[in-house]
């Protein structure tokens, strides 16, 4: 079972491990309005397009709006061999000093 993180301890794995790679799942327009520093924006709805050319070799932590299109997306993922962390909630939740707004 992949790993599910609450919001606030993002931080840590964007402050100290440099081997993840943070995947904002939302629209291009949500992920203009606000992300989290160094997030890659990948829409779920392109999910398709996308899941082939993940790096296996890094850490892939996904975030939605409220946490259900991360959730399925680590389900998916993981079953291929990928290490996933889950972002619990999703965005909406999130405080942090590593908010980039648009």
């Amino acid at each position: 079972m992949f790993t599910t993180i609450p919001v606030w301890e993002v931080d840590q794995y964007i402050e100290y491990n440099g081997n993840v790679m943070i995947i904002d799942l939302r629209s291009s327009n949500s992920y203009q309005k606000g992300h989290l520093k160094g997030a890659v924006n990948l829409p779920y709805e392109e999910y398709d397009y996308w899941k082939n050319q993940l790096p296996r070799d890094k850490t892939l932590i996904f975030y939605c709006a409220r946490g259900g299109q991360s959730m399925n997306v680590c389900r998916h993922l993981e079953s291929m061999g990928y290490h996933v962390i889950n972002l619990a909630n999703g965005i909406s939740y999130y405080r942090g000093k590593y908010m980039v707004r648009g």
